[in-house]
């Protein structure tokens, strides 16, 4: 048996572990080999990455969390009759010697930028979704790659609203101005990527600021939705813009039975919502606004919210308005609505941060991992071609 284990930021425990049949040399290639028992079933180099599980006594389940970029250490073990044979260490690394963490400057935004320390690289903003707060290893894998990448949170962090509530777009704004004058930014192209909520808020981002060149949606709605409020009534719209409300759709969900069961899974109740084509059609974004390319990310298996048919909704807007930039919608079969990137552990539940309660996300944890490394490889394609990279 080989056994995987790391600590997260939190302290949390995760373990993966395969069994296997040796050649009569005592050897194995985890590349040519699929395990008789395991985390992972397949054949896979990496298999004891990605197939790595949080420790089950941990009730609030959630991903494998980075509260800083420093590198981690996995501890790989061999073990044979339940005794351990060897033992290594492997250390798995976010950010290149190049690039650095620097604070913002500007008081009124919130956020973590990553930047080369010499050269000017493309821009990109990242956005998370209705979780709040932002997203640390995935800016510095993007900064890697040769971009200068803005995580930039928008609520539940100190000197933010605390609820996903008429967030005003002029916050994004501030947030756009900054990186098109910062002397790490390359003039030019200057992409916006957001996950769920935030996918939704990158593609009204897009339609709404001519700056933005490219988007990248992942498990994203092509249309607008209500707030989230935890309390103090009902929501309201979730943005706004010179203080008048963004559209989202009114219809009230006819399937609650998803409250009933945990995790919750919400996708019937959103489906639930879109019977409606003229309350769509009125919550749509202007997606035929943006002004360059569109990649949009979705899992079939999304459990908290269809994202396949809400990206959909996109992708049919811009076909009946002969949309003139290139754009494409990837779904893969299986997968849910955590699409990260690649061979980190995979997740089908999440303890909300907000709603503080167990959601399901959906997807086999394989299907899952297929989703991370064709995601990131063609996000990275699409930037590249898009917006150039040093």
């Amino acid at each position: 048996m080989i056994r995987a284990t790391v600590r997260d930021d939190l302290g949390h425990h995760w373990e993966s572990f395969a069994e296997f049949t040796t050649n009569p040399q005592g050897q194995v290639d985890l590349a040519l080999a699929a395990p008789s028992g395991g985390t992972y079933r397949v054949a896979d180099a990496m298999g004891l990455f990605w197939s790595m599980q949080l420790d089950p006594a941990v009730e609030t389940r959630g991903p494998f969390v980075k509260t800083n970029p420093d590198p981690v250490v996995v501890t790989i073990a061999a073990e044979l009759d339940g005794k351990p044979t060897a033992r290594i260490q492997l250390t798995r690394r976010f950010l290149a010697d190049h690039i650095v963490r620097g604070d913002l400057d500007d008081p009124s935004l919130v956020g973590a930028f990553f930047r080369d320390a010499s050269e000017r690289r493309p821009g990109i903003i990242l956005l998370g979704g209705s979780g709040g707060g932002m997203s640390i290893e995935h800016p510095a894998l993007l900064a890697s790659q040769g971009f200068a990448v803005l995580s930039l949170a928008y609520f539940a962090m100190p000197g933010l609203p605390q609820d996903l509530a008429e967030i005003p777009l002029e916050y994004f704004e501030r947030a756009i101005g900054w990186m098109r004058k910062h002397r790490a930014v390359r003039p030019g192209p200057l992409a916006v990527i957001g996950a769920s909520r935030g996918g939704e808020l990158a593609l009204l981002l897009g339609a709404t600021f001519p700056e933005i060149t490219a988007v990248v949606g992942y498990v994203p709605s092509g249309v607008g939705w209500a707030g989230i409020k935890t309390t103090g009534g009902p929501a309201g719209s979730a943005w706004t813009y010179r203080k008048n409300p963004i559209r989202f759709v009114r219809t009230e969900p006819t399937d609650l039975s998803a409250w009933d069961k945990k995790p919750v899974a919400l996708t019937p109740t959103f489906l639930s919502q879109m019977t409606d084509p003229a309350e769509l059609d009125y919550a749509a974004i202007a997606v035929e606004n943006i002004n360059g390319p569109i990649l949009m990310f979705s899992g079939t298996d999304d459990q908290m919210w269809p994202s396949l048919n809400l990206a959909d909704l996109a992708i049919q807007r811009l076909i009946a308005r002969d949309f003139k930039h290139p754009y494409e919608h990837i779904s893969y079969a299986g997968a849910g609505h955590f699409i990260r990137f690649p061979y980190s552990p995979t997740i089908s539940e999440i303890f909300h941060p907000v709603v503080k309660t167990p959601m399901a996300l959906g997807g086999a944890p394989e299907n899952n991992h297929i989703a991370n490394l064709d995601s990131w490889q063609k996000c990275l394609a699409f930037l590249r071609r898009h917006l150039g990279a040093a």
